[in-house]
């Protein structure tokens, strides 16, 4: 579980204080997705920063299973916009970067980092390295990296945006293939309404200047097979929009 209270986060920039998040309480139950929604610069990244133990100089309370956000303890899989892969290092390499970091011995998982490269259809691509790879294929690496991790918690910052659009639908369904499996949990910042409604269970609006929660929506669709041609998907998907866009005209 993930869980921050009354978190403001403060930047100091010149002679200015900067108010990136401001009495933000969120609770994301263990095995969840919980998909962010907010404008440019409403601190979205900032929030995900704080999870993974980057930020650290905040007020309020933020805790991973009731315990204060410490990654050298905690497992902390983390999927940036541009999948985070190492240039220098084969997909091989790139996979196992997690685990060397958390000094567990390779061969204890190499049949795990085998399954998982087969699972994701990347098998045969080990002496590959990021600059030879599709971007969708960039990223199946990187889901393989942080599930052959096993995390705690998974955060993942517009994963998906660099992707074309049909790209983009077939890694949702990846991912989604994935999680149902771990079922880990899992904070997912977007700028898109449809991989909100489609892939969290908890949809969080935030709002700009600065960044607070101005609405949070259970999601009665998901996991509900292939919803993206369901009416009630096209018509959540309006409600959401009108949400929003009376969210951000109010900031």
């Amino acid at each position: 579980m993930i869980e921050a209270l009354d978190l403001t986060v403060r930047y100091r920039s010149q002679n200015e204080i900067h108010v990136a998040l401001k009495n933000v309480s969120l609770t994301v139950p263990t095995g969840m997705i919980c998909a962010v929604i907010g404008p440019s610069g409403c601190g979205k990244s900032t929030l995900l920063k704080v999870f993974a133990g980057i930020i650290h100089k905040y007020e309020g309370k933020v805790s991973i299973d009731g315990e204060p956000v410490t990654p050298a303890k905690q497992k902390i899989g983390f999927i940036p916009q541009n999948y985070g892969l190492l240039p220098w290092r084969n997909v091989e390499e790139n996979i196992f970067l997690g685990l060397k970091i958390k000094n567990t011995k390779r061969k204890t998982e190499r049949n795990a980092l085998l399954a998982i490269m087969h699972q994701l259809g990347i098998d045969g691509l080990e002496r590959r390295y990021p600059g030879e790879l599709s971007g969708g294929q960039q990223q199946r690496v990187s889901l393989a990296r942080t599930f052959l991790l096993k995390p705690d918690v998974l955060l993942m910052d517009e994963p998906f945006s660099a992707l074309d659009a049909i790209t983009r639908e077939e890694m949702q369904d990846v991912f989604f293939a994935l999680w149902q499996q771990y079922e880990v949990t899992t904070v997912l910042v977007t700028h898109y309404v449809e991989e909100a409604l489609y892939l969290g269970q908890k949809i969080v609006i935030l709002s700009a200047n600065p960044g607070h929660i101005d609405a949070i929506v259970d999601n009665p669709l998901f996991g509900s097979g292939d919803i993206r041609r369901k009416p009630e998907f096209f018509k959540m998907g309006l409600e959401l929009r009108n949400l929003i866009k009376r969210s951000w005209n109010q900031s």
